[in-house]
């Protein structure tokens, strides 16, 4: 493919036109073309204030961590702002984003730049690019995962990505779609998995960590994405004999994670003395990875080793301070012995994972026996602004939550979302008992 000059990048910023509706606006672009967006944390647009970090000084990181590059793939380009970093910089830039107002938004936007309608977590295009992008995206994802294996299948051999995600920390505020940041040892899982090693971390990022990775020399990941594959068919043997499958010379990353893979299905079938053989020999291959004793903690916790659970946790935080699950069984095991600093950790965990229903609840239900109510209503309802799926028994939660607060018209509409969601349930007909007598 032969180079292309890099030149300045046709921009039509928009006018933006306020509607009614907060944080809603038109973008009108010339010609009266108009895109209706939103002012959120999803994605910042050219000209407008609001939540979304201005990402643009990543992407001039990007241009010069990938210089060489013939073919770029921004994956994830929201509005298009860092795509313009991109094409002023490099010859031949493709822009993908998932979300079709984002596409119809960067395609006025950038009209000389090919921006794509794509679900990021597809792999058709194989191996087509010298680089690719991920800015502020994995984040917001479900399957962080799948949309770095896309980025790994759409990279030629000797290509590169860019990554910049949010630096987790223990006393996080995300705001929604934002449902999680990563820690350096996260990321690294996360990359290994995809088949990508890192190539170095770059530093000035902020509160984004910033790195560069190459494609791993072997294929040994897809073993962990066969298994994955299998498992959701529901095929446990055929899973197991995948996460097998990784060869001992693959990198030490794949075969923890094949190890880990393993003891999680055997602790699901009920098999806990082999999944704790998979976890002894996780710990003893990777010792400074924090999963494989967090593993071995939710076990002590099933066997009622509240102290053992709780010593594995925080050897677990030592290693990853930010590891979700080992924050929870640090909460469960301290609460289980009394300690006082259980309420602490769920608040951490709450903190690190706001979109995590098992501990919100459970915050909001340690809130409110002691007596912090403003607390306890405050965590659901930030959960609602996180997931729209919740289930009766939340409203029911909230709406009683209302009541004790004197706030009767919030908490009958509560029990009136409770009622739809599940009118058949005795906790909602309890609620309108007491709402109706």
């Amino acid at each position: 493919m032969a180079m292309q000059a890099p030149h300045a990048p046709e921009i039509t910023t928009p006018r933006y036109l306020r509607s009614p509706k907060a944080q809603l606006f038109s973008a009108v672009f010339p010609g009266q073309h108009a895109v209706s967006i939103e002012s959120g944390r999803q994605r910042r647009y050219p000209g407008l204030l609001g939540p979304a970090p201005d990402t643009r000084a990543l992407y001039v990181a990007a241009a010069r961590a990938l210089s060489g590059a013939e073919s770029v793939l921004d994956l994830g380009c929201g509005s298009g702002l860092g795509t313009a970093e991109l094409c002023s910089r490099f010859g031949n830039v493709t822009a993908l984003d998932s979300d079709a107002v984002a596409v119809e938004f960067a395609r006025q936007y950038l009209p000389g730049v090919q921006v794509q309608h794509h679900d990021g977590t597809d792999s058709t295009e194989q191996s087509r690019y010298d680089a690719v992008c991920v800015v502020d995206v994995l984040g917001q994802c479900l399957a962080p995962l799948q949309v770095l294996r896309r980025a790994r299948r759409a990279l030629s051999s000797s290509g590169r990505l860019f990554l910049a995600e949010l630096r987790a920390h223990s006393g996080q505020a995300l705001l929604p779609p934002v449902v999680r940041a990563f820690s350096s040892p996260g990321l690294c899982a996360l990359l290994a998995c995809a088949g990508f090693d890192v190539q170095a971390w770059l530093p000035g990022g902020g509160p984004f960590l910033t790195l560069v990775a190459q494609p791993s020399a072997d294929a040994e990941w897809q073993w962990l994405e066969r298994a994955e594959a299998a498992r959701a068919r529901g095929n446990v043997e055929e899973a197991l004999r995948a996460y097998a499958g990784i060869a001992e010379s693959a990198a030490l990353e794949l075969r923890v994670e094949g190890l880990l893979g393993r003891a999680t299905l055997h602790a699901e079938r009920g098999e806990m003395d082999p999944a704790c053989q998979c976890l002894l020999d996780a710990a003893a291959l990777g010792p400074g990875n924090a999963r494989a004793l967090t593993g071995l903690a939710e076990v002590s916790l099933l066997a009622g080793e509240r102290a053992q659970a709780l010593e594995l946790a925080i050897k677990a935080l030592e290693r990853d301070p930010c590891e979700l699950v080992a924050v929870q069984s640090l909460a469960r095991a301290a609460e289980g012995l009394g300690e006082h600093d259980a309420y602490a950790s769920w608040r951490i965990a709450n903190g690190l994972a706001p979109a995590d229903l098992a501990t919100a609840i459970e915050v909001s239900r340690i809130a409110a026996s002691r007596g912090e109510l403003s607390y306890a209503i405050w965590v659901l309802e930030r959960l609602r602004d996180f997931r729209s799926d919740l289930g009766a028994d939340v409203h029911t939660t909230l709406s009683w939550l209302y009541l004790t607060a004197n706030r009767a018209g919030e908490a009958r509409l509560e029990a009136q979302l409770a009622r739809v969601k599940d009118p058949d349930s005795p906790g909602v007909h309890e609620l309108w008992a007491h709402l109706d007598p």
